[in-house]
């Protein structure tokens, strides 16, 4: 078996390795049904038999005709250096930018558990509330509907957390109609220019700092000129969501919402 073979064939195993030992440590740390869990189970399965299938033709000296490898080999180039360009710009957005100011403030709803805000979203809350200490003219648009599971709406349960936390409720607005980013934007702005009296108003939103590319891009899109303010991400989670949201700026894309 010639040597290109055995390495693409400890390739493909070391990605399938990889792959399910992220896939377990996911389900032990987050619970079975996290987001995108099963497509890291997914792809070790078929990397392990792409692997396997490599090592196997290779030993009985199989070969694909030149121009069927010429097409793969294009084709995986191709997908690489989209993926990692991808990733590049989700990674530019992750970065602090310097402290503006803003009159409103949109945080981006997340994923409630029952009436209690999960890990993800605590964390874009916690920055909303250190961002609204040291800004005390800032008003913060909570948006976010109910879902499946969700026995309020995620406006509402940040609304109680921001609450408990001490947050004056005349310095809350609540949209609790969105299901997407997209909407999130949308309604959000509605409420702030009824709130403003269409006076123009500086705005910027929060959420977890591997969605603010995206959330950017959908801002733009919409005609607004609207920054945002990243907040921290689950270290052991960060991984799943960046591989995520490489699908999900695809899907944006292709919809025409970015």
């Amino acid at each position: 078996m010639s040597t290109r073979k055995i390495v693409l064939t400890v390739i493909f195993e070391i990605i399938a390795i990889f792959s399910f030992s992220y896939f377990i440590v996911m389900v032990r740390y987050a619970g079975i049904g996290t987001s995108f869990a099963f497509v890291w189970l997914g792809m070790a399965l078929f990397f392990a038999v792409c692997g396997a299938a490599v090592f196997i033709l290779g030993k009985r000296n199989v070969s694909f005709p030149p121009a069927v490898k010429v097409v793969i080999s294009v084709l995986a180039a191709a997908i690489i250096i989209l993926f990692a360009v991808v990733e590049g710009m989700i990674i530019s957005g992750m970065k602090e930018k310097t402290n503006e100011q803003y009159d409103y403030v949109i945080v981006l709803g997340a994923r409630v558990r029952g009436t209690t805000v999960t890990k993800s979203l605590r964390k874009r809350l916690d920055k909303a509330f250190e961002y609204i200490e040291k800004n005390d003219n800032t008003i913060l648009v909570l948006s976010g509907g109910q879902g499946s599971g969700e026995d309020v709406s995620e406006a509402q349960a940040m609304y109680d957390y921001l609450v408990q936390k001490g947050v004056d409720k005349s310095r809350l607005l609540l949209e609790d109609k969105s299901t997407s980013t997209v909407e999130n934007i949308e309604y959000s702005m509605k409420i702030i220019e009824k709130n403003s009296q269409n006076a123009t108003v500086e705005v910027g939103f929060i959420t977890n700092n591997f969605h603010v590319f995206r959330a950017e891009l959908v801002c733009r899109n919409m005609g607004y000129d609207i920054k945002g303010i990243p907040a921290k991400s689950d270290n052991k989670l960060l991984v799943n969501y960046m591989f995520r949201e490489f699908f999900a700026l695809v899907k944006y894309k292709i919809t025409g919402n970015i």
